[in-house]
């Protein structure tokens, strides 16, 4: 996938998966996204299924950690040893931001790969460029699970299948509720094994708070 056809998807997804987190989502494909590749023709060298465990582990300390915390996940993200974005072009950080104010960091020398977007609001995403979308879906799944505990109740808000950037993409979404509040976890996942841009989201929902 071109530089310029992933920007354009990034900006695709970005409102979706805010769309996802504020009420149920109405999803529109939008215009052109259907004609960009969504698998990666130049892919650097790199081991995709290894990508998406480092994704699944940076959601794990920061978005799943501190959902809805907008203070907490930079922390966070400062504690892992993340630096800020320098991107340009549709993938800047106002792009992984879907036009939001806010912060994008990056694990050091691997900012094309991974970005942690940290919106004003809470919103929290893990952009993953080139990962496997079976692999994410499954590790994503699981850990949402695993968030479940006595007094909690998790629920599924959507599981649906998404023609965007040219390929199929499950779009699924939980809420949490528990004691402090409620919290919604979303992903967005390529259906075939091809690398792919693949996000994870999670925001605080209206009335929640930690």
């Amino acid at each position: 996938m071109s530089a310029a056809a992933r920007g354009a998807w990034l900006l695709a997804l970005a409102p979706l998966l805010a769309a996802a987190q504020a009420g149920p989502p109405a999803f529109t494909a939008p215009p052109g996204s259907a004609r960009a590749p969504a698998h990666a023709d130049a892919a650097p060298a790199m081991d995709g299924l290894r990508l998406g465990q480092d994704a699944l582990d940076l959601y794990r300390r920061t978005c799943a950690a501190a959902a809805g915390d907008a203070a907490g996940l930079i922390d966070r993200a400062l504690a892992a040893g993340l630096q800020p974005y320098q991107g340009e072009g549709a993938s800047s950080a106002a792009g992984l931001l879907g036009g939001a104010a806010g912060l994008v960091f990056v694990p050091p020398g691997r900012g094309a790969l991974l970005q942690l977007a940290l919106a004003g609001d809470g919103r929290c995403t893990v952009w993953a460029q080139f990962a496997i979308g079976p692999v994410l879906k499954a590790g994503f799944m699981s850990l949402v699970e695993s968030l479940r505990v006595p007094g909690s109740s998790l629920r599924t808000t959507q599981d649906r299948m998404v023609q965007l950037a040219g390929g199929w993409r499950q779009q699924i979404g939980f809420e949490l509720r528990d004691a402090h509040g409620a919290y919604g976890f979303d992903a967005v996942t390529l259906l075939s094994d091809q690398p792919g841009v693949q996000a994870l989201s999670s925001a605080a929902l209206p009335g929640a708070g930690r």
